[in-house]
């Protein structure tokens, strides 16, 4: 069974404020949009950029990894390598594209 999905199939969908995308075989993987202090620049991850994130990964130290805070309101999602006290851990970067000009 091949896994390689056509690209006309991986339709952005959303759901409340996260926007996510049609075609893949897991529903765990989620899209936003980066926006903040542009810490990641190395990596290409800039103001503005999409970042693919699969909810379903285990925390991997030195990895691009998400973080979710404040749950009682709109959640807000931190970018990190490492653990942030006062978080929760929401998934491991998958692919992010830069859409600035």
């Amino acid at each position: 069974m091949s896994s390689i999905v056509p690209r006309e199939q991986l339709t952005p969908c959303g759901y409340m404020d996260i926007l996510c995308c049609n075609g893949y075989n897991t529903k765990d993987v989620v899209c936003v949009t980066a926006n903040g202090d542009n810490n990641f620049i190395d990596e290409g991850i800039v103001e503005g950029s999409l970042l693919f994130i699969d909810t379903s990964e285990k925390y991997q130290p030195g990895q691009l990894n998400v973080f979710k805070f404040k749950e009682e309101v709109t959640p807000q999602l931190k970018l990190s390598r490492k653990r942030i006290s006062g978080t929760t851990y929401f998934g491991k970067v998958l692919m992010s594209v830069n859409q600035n000009k």
